[in-house]
């Protein structure tokens, strides 16, 4: 059975004038398997698997097509190449500076940042594509519990 977002994407590709090809049609369907953040090498083994003559820039190119249509979106966790995840429920990241522990919150959490900066500066801000750094409350409190600390 063809999943519903698949078919729904695809619309949105012929309504924007593109071509609604197989391998868009594959990129599409790894992108709704992976349910995670993928890099575009990573969902290009994917399409790959099924699909062995779809190249790493027809992928790249299925990708940015996708994040202009607002399909997806890509963001920047941390010091490593982009990541790619469906736009269903928008999002933003928080990626711990020790661990790596990537901890996702709601596009609510911005709201109260938006509307300031908008007042303040007339700038509209978009937080998806970027992550946020800090520490995770894993870390923190371990780094705060008497065992963590040196005895001097």
């Amino acid at each position: 059975m063809p999943d519903e977002r698949v078919e729904a994407a695809m619309e949105r590709i012929r309504a924007s004038g593109g071509r609604a090809t197989v391998d868009r049609r594959a990129v599409l369907e790894a992108l709704v398997r992976n349910q995670d953040h993928a890099t575009a090498e990573e969902l290009a083994e994917l399409v790959r698997a099924e699909h062995p003559d779809c190249n790493l820039a027809t992928v790249y190119r299925t990708l940015e097509l996708l994040e202009r249509l607002g399909i997806a979106f890509h963001v920047h966790l941390g010091h490593g190449p982009s990541q790619w995840h469906l736009a269903e429920a928008v999002h933003h990241h928080l990626v711990c500076d020790e661990c790596g522990a990537v901890v996702e919150v709601g596009d609510a959490v911005f709201d109260p940042l938006r509307r300031r900066i908008l007042a303040d500066t007339g700038f509209v801000l978009d937080p998806h594509h970027f992550s946020l750094s800090g520490r995770c409350a894993r870390c923190t409190a371990a780094s705060s519990s008497p065992s963590s600390k040196r005895k001097g």
